[in-house]
């Protein structure tokens, strides 16, 4: 293997393997006395790269040389203008620096291990990531949308994370992509070109031109590189590997737009194509500002199916999006959502998990953005031509089949069924209730579960819009309901210290557990293995086998009692809201538990996004609460948000 001269100016570089000085100009080989440089990886207009070993390391470990081109730095355009030469350069070259070993403590991110300011330049020494950049990859395979959605899902998180850090990375292309070996995610790589932003000022500022040609976005091409410049570099990106195409062929000139869907190798859904199509518009005030909001977007956009006849091995080998949770997996408040003088009794999700519904304690029913917070829409007394609406508290509000129903009880014992396309449609189902206490939608079937004060189960047929039957087992209120998909059963929890089993959609009791000795106030089902968890008003999380019905096992004894209960949709979280306000979390596969998220209040209810990655919370605090899964950076403690 050669031996590298770092002298730019030499016309024969390589050396045999040990050399210690470079035989055609006389300059030492091994930089700061340790660092031996073998291969030129890539050069760019503000250094070269190089793969490297540490000498005083045994075996000599690899690592990645950077060497700064001098020149370069004067051409930045970034100094200020009261200071100039030689010394403010070494000034901002030590700045970028630090910046840059900031930035590499991100697990997606090189560390940066050393930095020399020698009479050989200067140079930064950063951790070495085995494994091929996107470039490489799109030359030998086809990209689809799932795998695409993949490398957003990994490289904005860290364009989030270095954004905030006041850092614009400037080349963000295929090339500095790296997929390591499974099960690591997308490592981002070269900031070489990056711009740190130290004062607010030098956004306004023109500076030199950076960037790859094809992926740099128009302001930046001016010299004006914004935060939102890194999203149009990975949105083109995201158009290179699902076409194979360089985006010079994928914008049109006459037509001043991308042309990028007729090349595209397998089906795009529309809504990913939004997404792509918003991130790479020429307009900066058109494009997304920043990583987060494409994250939303992307949550709720809908992924392509995978063809049955496309081969295990056709997608990139990098990490699938749902990764297993690690042991440094955070829950933390994202946001609140005050409400003067009203309390939100309960929460439903919608299928697509981009709108919620609220059932209010003023009686009406509130229809929000999940996404942004925003209140859409009121349902109360005043909707309709003759006063529609409950008449007083709220009790429970669910989706019907699809997100365009909703379905509320109230304690005036009214059901309504609300359109929310066509509001002329509203009107009251036709039971004779008291009051409902819960209502559950059950999945591939048109029914609709509802639990009432009397102890009894109406099933509602929403397809023919009459009532199917009346389950009447229970001696006391109803408190709440749950659905076991392995078994296709609804499970009821009542003050009567009862959990039962129906069949459905026939509707037969086909198990009763006596075994608890408080009143059932929660229950969740596991979505995978069927596990019914319960919470009861002593405070008891409990967790029954229906093949042992005599015994629950205790999962934990809580000081206070249980008001509400959730199990994310892939199986991992478990949520428990408490009367004190507290609501602890359970990593089930890690049987670990995190403390310290809470209301200042009891919590009415809670669920879970369909991506697992986001909790919604409702408190007698009067506050809506928004719970983010975060990855706490190794060995810190710091946070950064995972969707």
């Amino acid at each position: 293997m050669a031996s590298l001269c770092l002298n730019l100016g030499c016309s024969q570089p390589s050396n045999p393997d040990q050399a210690n000085v470079c035989q055609n100009c006389g300059t030492p080989l091994l930089l700061d006395q340790r660092y031996r440089c073998r291969v030129v990886l890539g050069q760019g207009g503000f250094g070269r790269t190089y793969l490297a070993t540490d000498e005083t390391t045994d075996p000599p470990l690899r690592c990645v040389v950077k060497q700064v081109f001098p020149e370069a730095r004067l051409l930045q355009g970034t100094l200020p203008t009261k200071h100039s030469g030689f010394g403010e350069l070494q000034r901002r070259f030590h700045l970028e620096a630090e910046q840059l070993a900031s930035l590499g403590r991100h697990p997606q991110i090189p560390e940066l291990l050393a930095v020399v300011d020698s009479d050989q330049g200067q140079f930064l020494i950063q951790e070495y990531i085995a494994g091929p950049n996107l470039d490489q990859l799109a030359q030998r395979q086809s990209f689809d949308e799932a795998s695409v959605r993949r490398v957003l899902e990994d490289i904005l998180p860290v364009l989030e994370f270095v954004h905030h850090r006041q850092v614009i990375h400037r080349d963000v292309k295929p090339a500095n992509i790296l997929a390591p070996q499974e099960p690591a995610p997308l490592v981002l790589v070269d900031f070489g070109a990056s711009k740190y932003i130290y004062e607010q000022a030098l956004l306004e500022k023109t500076g030199t031109v950076i960037g790859s040609a094809g992926y740099v976005a128009p302001e930046q091409a001016l010299g004006k590189a914004v935060f939102a410049s890194d999203i149009f570099s990975l949105g083109v990106t995201c158009l290179h590997l699902l076409t194979g195409q360089h985006p010079f062929d994928l914008y049109s000139v006459s037509d001043d737009a991308w042309a990028w869907k007729p090349f595209v190798q397998t089906p795009v859904s529309k809504r990913f194509a939004r997404v792509l199509d918003r991130m790479v518009k020429r307009r900066l005030k058109e494009r997304y500002q920043t990583a987060s909001e494409v994250l939303a977007d992307l949550r709720w956009s809908v992924p392509a199916r995978v063809s049955s006849s496309q081969s295990p091995t056709s997608s990139p080998q990098f990490p699938p999006p749902q990764k297993a949770a690690r042991a440094t997996d955070v829950w933390l408040l994202k946001a609140t959502a005050g409400l003067s003088g009203t309390i939100e009794n309960a929460v439903t999700m919608g299928k697509g998990g981009r709108r919620m519904a609220t059932a209010s304690s003023d009686g009406t029913i509130r229809l929000w953005d999940c996404t942004t917070g925003e209140l859409l829409q009121n349902f109360g007394k005043s909707l309709g031509m003759l006063g529609l609406g409950h008449r007083g508290e709220t009790t429970a509000v669910v989706f019907g089949t699809t997100d365009q129903v909703l379905y509320s009880s109230g304690e005036d014992g009214q059901l309504i069924h609300w359109d929310l396309e066509n509001f002329s449609r509203h009107r009251r189902l036709d039971l004779p209730i008291w009051t409902a206490t819960a209502l559950l939608m059950l999945p591939n079937c048109p029914l609709l579960a509802i639990g009432t004060a009397e102890g009894h189960i109406h099933l509602w047929d929403c397809q023919a819009q009459q009532p199917s039957l009346q389950l009447t087992h229970h001696q006391d209120r109803i408190n709440t309901l749950a659905f076991n998909p392995q078994r296709q059963s609804l499970i009821s929890g009542s003050n009567d210290q009862t959990l039962r089993i129906w069949t459905i959609p026939a509707g037969r009791l086909s198990q009763t557990l006596t075994a608890p000795t408080a009143p059932i106030t929660a229950l969740a089902c596991h979505p995978q293995d069927g596990r019914i968890i319960s919470g009861d008003g002593q405070g008891q999380v409990q967790v029954w086998n229906l093949q042992r019905p005599d015994t629950g096992l205790l999962l934990t004894k809580l000081a206070h009692p249980v008001t509400a209960a959730a199990i994310s949709p892939n199986g991992q979280w478990l949520a428990i809201g408490l009367e004190d306000g507290a609501l602890p979390i359970w990593d089930l596969r890690h049987q670990t538990r995190l403390d310290g998220l809470r209301h200042d209040w009891a919590v009415r209810d809670l669920t879970f996004t369909p991506d697992s990655r986001m909790l919604v919370s409702t408190g007698a605090d009067e506050t809506i609460r928004f719970f983010c899964l975060f990855d706490r950076e190794p060995g810190s403690e710091r946070a950064r948000e995972k969707v």
